[in-house]
């Protein structure tokens, strides 16, 4: 590799994007919650530590195959993961009430300060809902009334060429819109959707996202380690 990219890559400032799994994070509703077991422990006299991890593929911080809504979809281990490397663009919809649907004029508001929206761009909605992550049994704030992308919303920014679009709520679609438009739109078009990421409110307009996903044959979903470099 070029040792000028490598120095570049070790004095980027490096931003958690993921919140820490354990035991009482906060889940949607239906889905399994995580554990973590002892398996063999040094106590025990096993002479090595392990864990046993359980938790729905959808748990935490983590990026949406097609196959979530679309049966016909690829599943996880099928997505071409480059697309999740790249510049991520942050629009910051923090401002607006709770359950707002974000609009192209909100989008295109953006670019107006800020420039075009390009194709394959990662483009993550900051709403401020993941200021609400708490640890069970405090989290039901948590589990309602974020923002999230409308249909037209997600059309505008499929017909720019983005591939991955993602917010820091517990779903991409805004809390009321129980018909999921933007989950349709986006993943019907055999594009990717990122779930539940944090400090968003500390990363600028545009930065460099990498998020990578587990190769889980079969999976609706993946948790993943996403990360901000600056």
């Amino acid at each position: 590799m070029n040792n000028e990219l490598l120095t570049l890559l070790h004095h980027c400032e490096l931003i958690e994007l993921n919140y820490f799994y354990d035991s009482s994070m906060p889940v949607w509703p239906t889905h399994p919650k995580f554990m973590l077991n002892d398996w063999e422990t040094h106590a025990a006299g096993d002479g090595n530590y392990n864990n046993l991890l359980q938790m729905g593929d959808h748990c935490g911080t983590h990026v949406d195959s097609p196959s979530h809504f679309i049966p016909a979809g690829n599943t996880i281990e099928k997505i071409d993961v480059r697309q999740l490397m790249g510049r991520g663009v942050k629009i910051d919809v923090s401002g607006y009430p709770a359950d707002t649907e974000i609009t192209v004029a909100m989008i295109q508001s953006w670019e107006a300060r800020n420039g075009d929206i390009q194709a394959d761009d990662i483009v993550l909605f900051r709403t401020g809902h993941d200021k609400k992550w708490q640890s069970r049994p405090n989290h039901k704030s948590f589990l309602s009334g974020w923002s999230g992308l409308s249909g037209a919303g997600a059309e505008y920014l499929l017909a720019k060429g983005v591939n991955v679009i993602g917010s820091d709520a517990l779903s991409l679609d805004a809390w009321s819109n129980s018909t999921y438009p933007a989950h349709q739109i986006i993943l019907g078009a055999g594009k990717l959707i990122m779930e539940n990421l944090a400090n968003l409110d500390k990363v600028p307009e545009t930065f460099i996202f990498i998020a990578l996903p587990l190769r889980i044959k079969g999976g609706s979903a993946s948790p993943v380690r996403a990360i901000a470099l600056i």
